[in-house]
């Protein structure tokens, strides 16, 4: 469920931002903007109660399709905490640095475990650093799955994952910009 929640997530924010980065350019290109819109429109509406106005998610073509993820991403962006984007990237600067200690203190660890107790006693160590990190990075994972959660308010989660399914089987494009 995690794996289709992400999946439905990264997908409708990615249509979002390629909707908003599209350029102004020709009538086609604001002719299908305006179909497109129309159709997002149409798809915000149904959090208001017209679901049954909605087409079926197996005839929706790819472009009704990146329509409503569209809307969904940018009903997400909207409602997302901003805290959010600010977790991400202290996680993986934390992460980041984690990986260079462990890298310069790789020489250092190899040679203290040619003296058995003290090889034991580091590596008590570090499983208990671990273990502390561990619970912190649950909770903090949590956090930005609550966060992440709450920004679908109003969005039919359901039928995102079902959009997301047959824009994969359908091997629908996102715009290239």
């Amino acid at each position: 469920m995690l794996k289709h929640l992400v999946a439905a997530s990264v997908i409708a924010i990615c249509c979002a931002s390629a909707a908003l980065a599209q350029p102004n350019g020709s009538a086609n290109s604001n002719a299908t903007a305006n179909t497109n819109t129309a159709e997002a429109n149409a798809a915000a509406g149904a959090a208001g109660g017209a679901q049954a106005n909605l087409a079926p998610v197996a005839t929706m073509t790819c472009d009704q399709m990146r329509a409503e993820m569209t809307s969904g991403g940018q009903t997400m962006s909207r409602q997302l905490d901003p805290q959010f984007g600010v977790e991400a990237q202290s996680m993986y600067n934390e992460a980041q640095q984690r990986e260079r200690e462990a890298m310069a203190q790789a020489p250092a660890n190899a040679l203290a475990c040619l003296i058995p107790f003290v090889c034991a006693a580091a590596q008590q160590h570090q499983q208990q650093q671990a273990q502390a990190d561990d619970a912190q990075n649950q909770a903090r994972m949590q956090a930005q799955m609550n966060r992440l959660n709450a920004s679908m308010n109003g969005l039919d989660q359901g039928r995102m994952r079902a959009i997301t399914d047959r824009w994969q089987a359908l091997h629908c494009q996102a715009p290239q910009h």
